[in-house]
């Protein structure tokens, strides 16, 4: 997880976001995802090809990342954090809290074929 420079003084905060220093690929499409009902979960899926950066520009949510690596939970609660999900890269967004909005950057247009939308797939992608 990445601790975003920010600027606090008696104005309010500043926070900001260095493409090429913190965010390693070229920003080809912004989403952001709010109003989750309580107890839904997004994502659980991986992508073949996309990177992506997430801030929780609000209120907070638990990010579940997995890779060859293993398995990892992140709680994103600050507007000067954020958090790099590579490709091949299990993701599952879950405990939003009801003022949750969630910034992603992305290196890729959405293209459903590039999705890993099954885990045991994943599994087997991950293995090869």
């Amino acid at each position: 997880m990445d601790y975003l420079k920010t600027f606090t003084d008696k104005r309010g905060s500043l926070t900001l976001l260095e493409f090429e220093k913190q965010v390693p690929f070229t920003v080809t499409r912004v989403y952001w995802i709010y109003d989750v009902p309580q107890g839904e979960e997004r994502g659980k899926h991986a992508n073949r090809l996309s990177y992506q950066y997430l801030i929780a520009i609000h209120g907070s949510v638990d990010v579940c990342l997995e890779d060859v690596n293993g398995r990892r939970t992140y709680h994103l609660t600050s507007k000067s954090e954020g958090l790099l999900v590579p490709p091949a890269t299990w993701n599952e967004l879950s405990n939003f809290s009801s003022d949750a909005v969630l910034l992603v950057f992305a290196s890729h247009v959405y293209c459903p074929e590039t999705y890993i939308n099954s885990y045991e797939e994943f599994l087997d992608f991950i293995k090869r």
